[in-house]
């Protein structure tokens, strides 16, 4: 397919389960004692993670699509219990992301899959029928490259990994290419142009790091606004080149 053609987005977003971040890394997010107070019961997407998908159409505009479950109640999510899924606003965390460029017809095929969610949205289980089934269940149906396995589909720990393990890929690519041209300077040889790197980055899908990430949740709760991350300075911080 054309990349020129690929005007859209979908992007993987990571509401990172705690036990994968640093200590202390996003302290706010999911307390425990405010959810005791409030609903009478423990936080379980503090330890469970959450995934969820953003659609952006080729105006720039971006819709964030979740699944979860209709009762808080960790044994009923066990066990089954009424699957909601849900435009998630800009208050919903995240700390990571994977960001995929598309065509419109790969974009028309997820919006789909989000339509027939929402007319249907099944029995939610935390083991089988998830955030994190559910968000790669829609980025197959927009046939997009590199998907995590099933098996690390099953929840968002999987998820988390291989944005990670992604991430890790790509900076590797930036290291061979500095390499590469530091070799080069030293016999003489024409440099590998930077927009050659920016390039190669941007035909593949974007992980995203948490600094970056937790920036743009941040950003957008505070405005109480949806806007997708920005690729440039994603970019930016993957190849440490500043454009």
């Amino acid at each position: 397919m054309e990349e020129e053609n690929k005007t859209c987005k979908i992007t993987l977003y990571l509401d990172t389960p705690k036990p994968l971040l640093r200590p202390f890394k996003d302290p706010t997010k999911h307390n425990q004692l405010e959810s005791l107070f409030i609903n009478h019961c423990p936080d379980v997407v503090a330890i469970t993670g959450h995934a969820f998908i953003g659609l952006t159409n080729e105006k720039g505009v971006e819709e964030r699509w979740g699944y979860s479950g209709s009762s808080l109640s960790p044994f009923k999510a066990i066990n089954g219990t009424k699957g909601v899924f849900d435009l998630h606003e800009p208050e919903i965390p995240y700390n990571e992301a994977i960001i995929w460029n598309i065509s419109p017809e790969q974009f028309n095929a997820a919006q789909n899959a989000v339509n027939a969610l929402k007319e249907n949205p099944g029995t939610y289980k935390l083991f089988k029928n998830n955030c994190a089934t559910t968000a790669l269940s829609i980025l197959k149906a927009a046939n997009v490259e590199d998907l995590p396995s099933d098996k690390l589909g099953l929840t968002p720990y999987g998820l988390v990994l291989k944005k990670r393990w992604m991430l890790a890929k790509r900076r590797l690519e930036v290291a061979r290419f500095k390499a590469k041209n530091f070799i080069n300077s030293l016999f003489g040889k024409k440099k590998i142009p930077q927009t050659a790197l920016l390039e190669s980055l941007r035909s593949k899908p974007l992980p995203v790091p948490i600094n970056n990430a937790m920036k743009a949740f941040r950003q957008n709760r505070a405005k109480s606004e949806t806007k997708p991350i920005d690729v440039t300075k994603v970019l930016a911080s993957v190849s440490n080149i500043r454009s």
